[in-house]
């Protein structure tokens, strides 16, 4: 006789301890089986979800119910995966570049990735963060046949530890962009620790994506610091800009970052926002490329603000009270996602998440309880969903629809 299978939710309530009818009630969430606890979510793969575990395993988690494939193992859950052109990169537990393509996967010779910094998915090549004698700068590897990858240039700049690369067309020259990366690793200018470390950014350097030589770079003036890994990229006219969080004695603000017209060489502070006021006080931004948002005090009744540019100011506008969309000390900085028009945002205590309409002022319209507050979401598209990552390494999948 066939034995028939558990529903979702019955599987939720016997493996982590949920009760089913909760889960059943909740329109839009789909507890996904996973086969052990993970530490991390993304968006991509065979089946639109990766997860990382704790033990290093790399899956490919089902939407719809079933065995999740296990791609990899030794994967280190600490550094974000990458996803781009065809390729999975993540970095593995021995410091190793590890990249699926094709269904092969490659690795490099070299085991010197920084752990928890960022990876960056480029058509010819990954770019990362290398460690090495006390240093930590960006490096490019590319393919170098039988399976392996190499690297083929460093970056003179020293750059933060858990620097996230990003690539952005800041010159709006149409030729696809380069690498931006948060430099000028400073341990004792501001010590608040809320990323993880005392270590912040005095610089934001613009590299050129083949050979990583030094294009345009901010130097932002002691006592501030840039207190953020990775900066974010939204759309200013025809060409790209970047947000980033400026820290100093009067605590945090919102500024935007873009190529100085006046200067070949140079980045500037095109525009800023308000300080918060007090010293290590800080803000969480999120954004869609378009709409700029952040969280005023995320860990201390995290105020949500929208903000407009109006010349060499940014204007922040109150939106609500008792959202988060960051843990202290974590280096995921935003757990906030995106779908369309939506946001969908945690509550100060990470345990409900809320849907808010962007349409009519940030308007909740729904809130989904989790069974564990959130430590990562993954965005897998317009109107695709969200996975959500919770702390007792269960994922979900919220598909709003309202």
């Amino acid at each position: 006789m066939m034995r028939r299978r558990p529903s979702l939710a019955a599987l939720a309530a016997t493996v982590f301890g949920w009760p089913a009818s909760v889960t059943a009630r909740e329109p839009g969430l789909q507890v996904l089986e996973v086969p052990e606890p993970m530490a991390q979510v993304a968006a991509g793969g065979p089946t639109g979800v990766l997860a990382v575990a704790a033990s290093g395993a790399l899956y490919a988690l089902p939407l719809e119910g079933g065995r999740a494939p296990r791609l990899a193992e030794r994967i280190d859950p600490d550094t974000p995966l990458a996803i781009g052109h065809g390729r999975i990169a993540a970095r593995r537990q021995d410091g190793a570049l590890w990249v699926l393509e094709g269904g092969a996967a490659g690795v490099s010779n070299a085991r010197a990735l920084a752990p928890a910094s960022g990876l960056l998915v480029l058509p010819l090549a990954i770019i990362g963060v290398q460690a090495e004698g006390g240093r930590h700068r960006v490096v490019r590897l590319e393919p170098s046949g039988a399976g392996t990858w190499a690297p083929v240039a460093h970056s003179a700049v020293d750059v933060l530890p858990d620097a996230r690369p990003l690539q952005a067309e800041l010159d709006g020259r149409g030729d696809g962009g380069h690498v931006v990366v948060l430099a000028g690793p400073d341990a004792e200018r501001y010590r608040h620790g809320v990323l993880g470390d005392t270590i912040e950014a005095t610089r934001v350097c613009l590299l050129e994506r083949h050979g990583l030589e030094l294009m345009r770079e901010l130097v932002v003036a002691p006592p501030q610091v840039l207190e953020d890994i990775a900066v974010r990229r939204v759309a200013i006219g025809g060409r790209d800009g970047l947000l980033t969080v400026r820290s100093g004695p009067q605590g945090a603000q919102l500024v935007l970052v873009d190529a100085d017209p006046a200067a070949p060489a140079a980045l500037r502070v095109a525009a800023s926002g308000p300080v918060i006021g007090t010293a290590r006080r800080w803000l969480s931004p999120t954004t869609n490329g378009r709409r700029w948002l952040a969280v005023h005090t995320p860990h201390i009744g995290g105020v949500l603000h929208e903000y407009r540019q109006e010349g060499s100011e940014l204007v922040a506008t109150r939106v609500m009270d008792g959202v988060s969309n960051h843990a202290i000390g974590s280096r995921r900085l935003d757990l906030s996602a995106w779908q369309g028009t939506w946001l969908l945002m945690p509550d100060q205590r990470r345990r409900r998440l809320l849907l808010l309409d962007g349409r009519a002022g940030w308007r909740q319209v729904h809130a989904w309880q989790l069974a564990s507050p959130v430590t990562a979401t993954a965005s897998l598209g317009d109107g695709r969903g969200v996975a959500i990552l919770q702390e007792d390494g269960s994922v979900a999948l919220v598909r709003p629809s309202v």
